[in-house]
């Protein structure tokens, strides 16, 4: 046994228990708890249970303990025989969050698969920790969703662990799976997006792609040949070659006898693949590349399976063809065995299984899009959201051939009734908004905007109430925020409602609105602030004034009030933050520099006003030692239209900072330094190649572009003599049919 997995608990709590095949369970917590932790317990019941049933390895102890403390390291941790949890994850609360709840199954299910993956059978050395941790988080979740069918944890799994397994950010260890480790420090930072979340999505993987009964064939064989023992990456890769062995369907198959160099290519590798592929629709052949996403020289054993218009077959997520670890090759149809006309579509790596991007050419990416706006149920919605989730750093990265094909990709979500596809759309869409902002084809954008999620958006409204599906509330922040943008009327007036009523009224988005508030919190008090009147503009002034700035009220309003579009309000709110011969009455200086610094990244209609604000303050400001700081990230953000001004305004602020003798703690960026403008450099080459070419497709798109100022009908919740009737009663049925028929506007 392990020494990391001893544990000892001595209180004086008390116990509710269960006996089922021999192994007594018991959820232990404070004396006036107990009563809170029988749902916890009918879970672990149920879920050792099934997991006994799934690998055909019974559980290893008489006894199974799950001890609800105050305070716990982490979320929860595996002890053998004696996991320990956080209170609030596995005891029930006062109020029913159904979202809250599968949180927790899958955070106790989490730990119970450690039972058999880290403990049953543990790593030789830290280089493995992902043998443990990338098993108990994927298993995890098969078991919630063997137990559970109707709460969709797989797809769940996609947003909480895979998206974030798929992302190249900066933010992310550059790291392969195996990895050796020897000190203290690095042995604890090794349990992190790597061992978690990229090893269960190549775990998921590979069950798909071996058959899974075939893959858990395998897993029963390494637990039991290993039990209560050590191994490494090659006895796990063994037992698997030995199951698909003796699976007759893989008897033709070359590759069956090459798992150990397959698996190591990904368990060795810094990076995931991106797949394009490249079909010739003259000669009936596939050319399929590979390159890793980070450009490393890297190349993977990539599993393939396909799904075309004459042979979906989505649900059969086993591999048909093994990629060799080449940049580049060509397959004929007849080799993958392939069924397809010459303009059908093609879809690569159905339900989106393997841990891979794909990219097509534009003329199967068309057929694609071309059947979605005829029928979208026929591709699998995964395949639909994994179009986006693929495409979107080739948008936001300049690097898609043509916008055309893209609008016609999302031209189909007006259809879309699924969330998961919208949510990965939305990543794009908002680089649109972004892009395309101040450009003549915003006002275009935002109408196509409109049409696409306005029915999807009401929808969303009337399950506010319901309580659907945990899943619909945790994305409902991607429609609110698209839908605002778009400046919809029901949805500006649906978050101003809430935001107004949680600061003028101290009504409680918590208590009322539970199973949604935490997904949305942020996103209801930006958009519901986002479009003020005069008069309500100064009254939430007011309020932030007389608030206490340790309070949650204070950080909200200082988080919502950035978002106002109204270029008047913000140079003075920023004139109020500063205060009276800048004393910063209302936040420190230092704290304003780094607000302002926050405020001009995250919202575009504030910049002209902090540069005006800034070249008739920049000798008070100054005074701050931040000052030069702030004025050096903000320099990074200049437009190219703009660079002779910020000359200009670079010049008075280093000759005043001369003049006065005052020395910054960094150097005031040169005017002429590579760094200005420069996160501004992608998205005006992306206006300059395609600004042109997405107006003219907006407006043969829409042949009569709406030019009407929605949001101006929604400036005032309070006051309906400013908006049209029939914009207030559609607003108000809208409303009422999500929360009732006690609302008045």
């Amino acid at each position: 046994m392990s020494t990391y997995l001893v544990a000892f608990v001595i209180s004086n709590f008390e116990s509710i228990s269960e006996t089922h095949r021999g192994v007594t369970q018991s959820i232990y917590s404070s004396p006036t708890r107990k009563s809170t932790g029988r749902r916890a317990l009918n879970n672990t019941i149920l879920t050792v249970a099934k997991l006994e049933d799934y690998f055909g390895v019974s559980y290893s102890l008489p006894k199974l303990d799950h001890v609800a403390l105050k305070r716990n390291q982490g979320a929860a941790m595996e002890n053998w025989g004696l996991i320990t949890f956080k209170e609030d994850n596995v005891l029930e609360q006062h109020r029913k969050d159904e979202y809250k709840i599968t949180k927790e199954r899958l955070i106790a299910n989490h730990e119970i698969s450690h039972q058999w993956f880290g403990n049953l059978v543990s790593p030789e050395w830290w280089t493995y920790v992902w043998m443990n941790e990338g098993f108990a988080t994927y298993f995890g979740y098969v078991v919630t969703d063997l137990i559970y069918p109707n709460d969709h944890v797989m797809d769940i799994f996609l947003r909480d662990e895979a998206e974030f397994a798929y992302s190249d950010s900066s933010l992310f260890p550059a790291r392969p799976m195996t990895h050796y480790v020897e000190t203290e420090p690095d042995i604890m930072n090794v349990f992190d997006v790597i061992s978690y979340k990229r090893a269960a999505c190549v775990i998921k993987m590979f069950h798909h792609a071996f058959h899974q009964k075939t893959f858990v064939s395998g897993i029963r064989t390494y637990l039991n040949k290993f039990q209560y023992s050590v191994v490494n990456e090659l006895d796990l890769f063994d037992s698997l070659q030995s199951a698909l062995l003796k699976d007759d369907r893989f008897q033709q198959q070359t590759w069956v006898h090459m798992v150990r160099e397959i698996m190591l290519s990904w368990t060795h590798s810094e990076s995931l693949p991106v797949v394009t592929v490249i079909r010739n629709y003259e000669n009936d052949t596939i050319t399929f590349r590979q390159h890793s996403v980070h450009s490393k020289n890297e190349l993977w054993w990539i599993p393939l399976n396909f799904a075309t218009v004459l042979t979906p077959n989505f649900e059969h997520t086993h591999v048909e063809y093994f990629m060799p670890p080449m940049s580049e090759h060509t397959v004929s149809f007849n080799e993958l065995h392939l069924e397809l006309g010459g303009r059908d579509w093609l879809i690569v790596n159905k339900q989106q299984t393997g841990f891979y991007h794909v990219i097509y050419d534009m003329d199967n990416l068309l057929a694609i899009a071309r059947q979605l706006q005829r029928n979208h149920s026929v591709i699998h919605q995964r395949n639909r959201a994994a179009l986006f989730q693929d495409l979107a750093p080739l948008v936001s990265h300049n690097e898609i051939e043509s916008m055309d094909v893209f609008f016609e990709l999302l031209k189909y979500l007006e259809f879309e009734d699924q969330v998961m596809p919208w949510t990965r759309a939305s990543s794009s869409i908002n680089f649109l908004f972004e892009a395309l902002y101040d450009t003549t084809s915003i006002s275009l954008f935002k109408q196509f905007m409109r049409r696409l999620i306005a029915s999807s958006f009401q929808r969303l409204l009337r399950l506010l109430e319901s309580g659907e599906s945990p899943l619909e509330f945790l994305s409902f922040e991607d429609f609110l925020h698209i839908a605002c943008r778009a400046e919809i009327p029901e949805c500006l007036i649906y978050t101003q409602k809430l935001a107004h009523d949680y600061i003028f009224k101290n009504s409680s988005l918590e208590v009322d609105y539970p199973d949604y508030y935490f997904a949305m919190h942020d996103v209801i008090l930006c958009m519901g602030l986002r479009h003020q009147s005069y008069e309500e503009f100064e009254k939430l002034l007011s309020v932030l004034k007389t608030t206490q700035p340790d309070s949650m009220l204070y950080d909200d309003l200082i988080y919502a009030l950035r978002c106002t579009q109204n270029r008047q309000h913000m140079l003075h709110y920023l004139t109020m933050l500063v205060g009276d011969n800048f004393t910063y009455s209302i936040m420190n200086e230092k704290d304003f520099m780094n607000y302002v610094i926050y405020l001009f990244k995250t919202n575009a209609a504030s910049r002209p006003v902090i540069w005006h604000f800034i070249d008739g303050n920049y000798k008070m400001l100054s005074r701050s030692t931040h000052f030069v700081q702030l004025f050096n990230e903000i320099a990074e953000y200049v437009p190219e239209s703009q660079r002779e001004r910020f000359a200009v305004l670079h010049s008075k602020i280093e000759e005043y900072l001369q003049s006065e003798k005052i020395t910054p703690k960094v150097p005031l960026i040169d005017k002429d330094s590579s760094h200005v403008g420069k996160k501004m450099k992608n998205k005006e080459q992306f206006v300059e190649r395609f600004e042109h070419q997405i107006h003219k497709w907006l407006l043969n798109e829409l042949p009569q572009p709406d030019n009407r100022d929605y949001y101006a009908a929604s400036l005032s919740v309070g006051n309906g003599s400013d908006r049209p009737g029939g914009l207030l009663r559609t607003a108000s049925k809208m409303l009422k049919s999500a929360f009732g028929a006690n609302i008045s506007l």
